[in-house]
C-alpha cells in the first residue's frame, strides 16, 4: 500500500492503493475529483510513452513555422499592417488588394 502525496497547479494530488485486491483498487484524487482504476501496465505505460513522443514532434513542426495561414473567403475582408508605414492596412477582399486607413470603423481606402 503506497501514498504519494504532491502538489499540482491548483490542487492537491493525492495517489494511494485502496485496501483490498480488486481490479479497480487503486485511487487519484485531485482536488474534488476521484479516478478509480487499475494501475496501468508497464508496457501500456512504454507504448503511450512513445505515441505521445510522436505526437509532441509532429506538433513541434507546427509550432515552430511563425504565423498562420487564413484561406481568403468570398466577401470576407483579410486586413495586414504596413510595418514602415503607421496607421496604414492593406485589405484583401474578393482579389482586390488596397491601402488605406480605418475611419469610424470603417475602412477607407488611399489609393
Amino acid at each position: 500500500m503506497a501514498k504519494q502525496t504532491g502538489t499540482a497547479d491548483k490542487g492537491k494530488l493525492s495517489t494511494r492503493a485502496s485496501k483490498g485486491s480488486t481490479p479497480r483498487g487503486f485511487k487519484t484524487r485531485f482536488g474534488s475529483v476521484v479516478v478509480t482504476g487499475a494501475r496501468p501496465s508497464a508496457s501500456s505505460v512504454k507504448a503511450n510513452v512513445s505515441r505521445s513522443t510522436e505526437a509532441l514532434e509532429r506538433v513541434t513542426k507546427k509550432l515552430v513555422k511563425p504565423g498562420v495561414s487564413i484561406r481568403p473567403k468570398k466577401d470576407v475582408p483579410q486586413f495586414s499592417v504596413v510595418e514602415d508605414e503607421p496607421g496604414v492596412f492593406i485589405r484583401r477582399l474578393n482579389g482586390r488588394i488596397e491601402r488605406g486607413h480605418v475611419v469610424a470603423g470603417m475602412f477607407k481606402a488611399i489609393d
